[in-house]
């Protein structure tokens, strides 16, 4: 372990994060340049779900902001370093995330986006009947201070931020 074996005048602190969602930088030269995390909105966006919402292979989320967040919290707050933060803001589905970027599309090009996006009668995507995995980001949240950005509002950013670079 370098911090034990080098006893560095600094601490580290962890941040662990899921899939990382959140709007693209406006001098992003290329969607083959998205993170993965980004990349499943991004398809869902393109039309390449349009014909069923597929099964959510994980079900844990942060956005990128909070993330970002996380870090400078975490280098400024003294009880953070020698620490691991689990950086999760909560749970997702592809059905959740096929809704939240359906209601997205309150922008001029609202047609092209909801005929790319599978309908709301559509079922797929949503959490299995036995339930899923359990996570604890309560010493992210009481130690970091976060208060994590809503579901809704992560992928409605994106979506809005791919449209500027091409979407």
């Amino acid at each position: 372990d370098f911090v034990e074996e080098e006893k560095p005048n600094f601490t580290l602190a962890t941040l662990a994060p899921p899939f990382v969602f959140g709007p693209v930088t406006h001098n992003l030269t290329s969607l083959n340049a998205l993170n993965t995390s980004n990349q499943l909105i991004n398809g869902f966006v393109q039309g390449n779900c349009k014909d069923g919402t597929p099964p959510t292979m994980a079900f844990i989320w942060t956005d990128v902001r909070d993330l970002a967040l996380g870090h400078v919290l975490a280098m400024e707050k003294p009880e953070a370093g020698g620490k691991r933060f689990f950086f999760a803001a909560g749970y997702f589905t592809n059905k959740e995330r096929r809704l939240a970027a359906r209601g997205s599309s309150s922008q001029p090009d609202t047609s092209r986006t909801r005929r790319w996006l599978p309908g709301p009668q559509d079922q797929g995507g949503d959490y299995p009947a036995e339930g899923v995995y359990k996570i604890d980001n309560s010493q992210t949240k009481q130690v970091l201070g976060i208060e994590f950005t809503p579901f809704e509002k992560t992928i409605v950013d994106t979506v809005n931020s791919l449209k500027t670079v091409g979407v």
